[in-house]
């Protein structure tokens, strides 16, 4: 399985790490994931394995549809045990930052990790996202992988620390991947990937249950929400892209929580004709964009150049601070501009 791993990533870096320090807190980004999750609270298991005093801080509540995940109860929110997360962060002799590349993106956690002293403290990244901004004693960052948990799980199986993975921890480096490639549908190409699926797999997990709980555990008001919101879709006058607005009042009606609306945004590349999906909502932090593609058409480019934003080339998002309606007719006009530069052929 990927024999060129410890010329790709620091393993021995890694190793060390986690060999020369006792008390590690893992963190991940704002709205954990299935790979924010399952690279964090995988790699947790791995490490009390090991004897480690290890605890996993996420900015803010995960999503209540994960909550089946190994290790999920035992997750602090720092938004609500503020004082108690910051004790932990203080006690701790290493820091990881998992599936995210600045502190900017875990809110006010971020804010606590950027006053801390970097040299008081071993920091270690592992990344898929692209152009990592902190500085760490240990980064392993790679955007072409699939998700986080293709990278955490690579770099143990391929080290000392391989003996350390049980099934529990395998679980949730399964989850994590096909949560982020949508059941190994988009961004899951390259070989390797399937001979690492095929390790987890060794050590006993159960595929179909997991399978189950990501794909066949949506509440009917969920299914609601997912069908008020393709009424609502549009697509963007002569462009091939669709775009789904959720504004506040609709959020409200169907009392939306954290998570409800993950996988929405693909939903529209079903269709034959669609090459590209906008889902924009209207959150208390701002004005959420998440986007996706296929093909060659970059979802990346488009968020990095009118906002900021960014992620992978079919897979990326941005934040919009300004009222919804505003956001709204922007973002239509923009990837309307957009869209007719990159893709003047395919107009119709």
């Amino acid at each position: 399985m990927m024999a060129n791993i410890l010329s790709k990533y620091n393993v021995a870096g890694l190793e060390k790490a986690i060999n020369e320090h006792n008390t590690i807190i893992l963190t991940c980004h704002v709205n954990a994931d299935g790979d924010a999750l399952g690279s964090t609270l995988g790699l947790q298991q791995v490490l009390v394995n090991m004897g480690k005093k290890c605890s996993v801080i996420v900015p803010d509540l995960p999503p209540t549809n994960l909550s089946w995940i190994q290790g999920f109860k035992t997750a602090h929110a720092y938004e609500r045990e503020i004082e108690a997360c910051d004790s932990l962060i203080e006690e701790a002799d290493c820091i990881f930052i998992m599936d995210y590349n600045a502190f900017s993106r875990a809110k006010l956690l971020g804010e606590k990790l950027a006053s801390i002293d970097k040299a008081s403290k071993c920091w270690v990244m592992v990344d898929h996202h692209l152009d990592p901004v902190e500085d760490c004693d240990v980064k392993i960052s790679d955007p072409t992988a699939s998700a986080t948990c293709e990278v955490i799980f690579n770099c143990l199986f391929n080290s000392a620390l391989k003996e350390y993975i049980d099934v529990k921890a395998a679980s949730c480096f399964y989850t994590g991947i096909i949560t982020d490639t949508g059941g190994l549908s988009y961004n899951s190409s390259n070989p390797d990937l399937y001979l690492l699926v095929a390790e987890l797999l060794r050590f006993g997990i159960d595929k179909e249950s997991i399978h189950d709980k990501i794909f066949n555990n949506k509440s009917v008001r969920r299914l609601k929400l997912l069908a008020a919101s393709l009424k609502r879709m549009i697509v963007i006058g002569d462009t091939n892209v669709a775009y789904i607005g959720l504004p506040k009042n609709l959020l409200d009606k169907y009392h939306y929580m954290t998570g409800d609306t993950e996988g929405f945004v693909n939903v529209p590349l079903q269709a034959k004709n669609v090459q590209c999906s906008i889902l924009l909502m209207d959150r208390p932090d701002g004005v959420k964009a998440s986007l996706r593609s296929k093909g060659n058409f970059s979802v990346s480019d488009f968020a990095q150049k009118y906002y900021g934003g960014g992620g992978h080339f079919n897979a990326s998002g941005a934040t919009l601070n300004m009222p919804f309606e505003e956001a709204e007719a922007r973002i239509i006009a923009d990837m309307q501009e957009y869209f007719n530069t990159v893709c003047p052929k395919t107009n119709s």
